[in-house]
């Protein structure tokens, strides 16, 4: 049998040291559920505490149980959550849109680094400006290729080869 610590006021039932935070009902007075796997006892605010014995097989399944049950449910119900949250950030990293988005910061970071080329004191010979100006030219028709966003600037991106320079 599991661990269970359940504590009504901070809404809390830890189950086998695993905490969930949430609203569930216990009745008024109870303050607080301890079972250790083989025993336990209930806190009460208003009346003396009462053990719990797994010889008293009817305590566990009345007392403990109904709350390892709550606990399940909220675990399921929030890793059920935490897929579909995941499944739509997902959905929206791959999106035409965010893959455009990636594309065409990666394409504008890799003009930034050829801009120097481009300056009039720049000390650079008049065929490797060309190759310069030619690769800033493919960089910018790059969206508008027949495939693109591709995955968004990564590998399957066919990026021009930088001139040497």
């Amino acid at each position: 049998m599991p661990t269970v610590t359940v504590v009504p006021s901070d809404r809390i039932i830890i189950l086998d040291g695993l905490p969930l935070i949430f609203d569930f009902s216990a009745p008024a007075a109870m303050h607080a559920l301890q079972w250790d796997g083989q025993q336990g006892h209930i806190e009460w605010t208003d009346d003396f505490n009462w053990p719990l014995s797994a010889a008293d097989t009817t305590a566990y399944e009345e007392e403990v149980a109904p709350y390892v049950d709550l606990w399940q449910a909220e675990k399921e119900r929030l890793e059920q959550e935490s897929e579909a949250a995941e499944a739509a950030r997902l959905a929206e990293y791959n999106s035409t849109a965010a893959r455009a988005a990636r594309l065409r910061t990666e394409r504008d970071a890799r003009l930034d680094a050829t801009d120097k080329y481009l300056l009039a004191d720049y000390p650079i010979n008049p065929e490797a400006l060309e190759a310069v100006k030619a690769y800033r030219q493919a960089l910018r028709g790059l969206p508008a290729q027949s495939g693109a966003p591709w995955d968004g600037g990564g590998e399957l991106t066919p990026w021009p080869d930088m001139p040497e320079v």
